[in-house]
């Protein structure tokens, strides 16, 4: 392990305070969530991002604290998934039958 040098130490405790001052908006979560029900191939459920983000770049011992975020599935009584199209197609792998 590489002791950091005064600056690199320095630029880290300016990162650490800014974010541990950040307060996210709602528009801050909405971007998350965004984030968190989307691969290349389109919207998938938020389990399969976590996952795939998970293969490709690994975890660590804070991978399952992170996992416990708060995205809530719900938007005004509905699912958010019945709201975006290619959930089931893209998490899944086959087309559904028409209800």
């Amino acid at each position: 392990m590489q002791i950091p040098t005064l600056q690199e130490a320095r630029a880290l405790l300016f990162v650490v305070a800014y974010l541990m001052r950040v307060e996210y908006s709602a528009y801050d979560r909405l971007i998350q969530l965004c984030d968190a029900l989307a691969l290349a191939a389109g919207f998938c459920l938020i389990e399969k991002r976590l996952v795939d983000v998970a293969l490709r770049q690994g975890i660590d011992e804070y991978t399952p604290w992170r996992w416990q975020g708060d995205f809530n599935n719900q938007l005004e009584g509905e699912s958010i998934y019945d709201l975006l199209p290619g959930v089931i197609e893209n998490t899944f792998g086959f087309v559904p039958r028409p209800r």
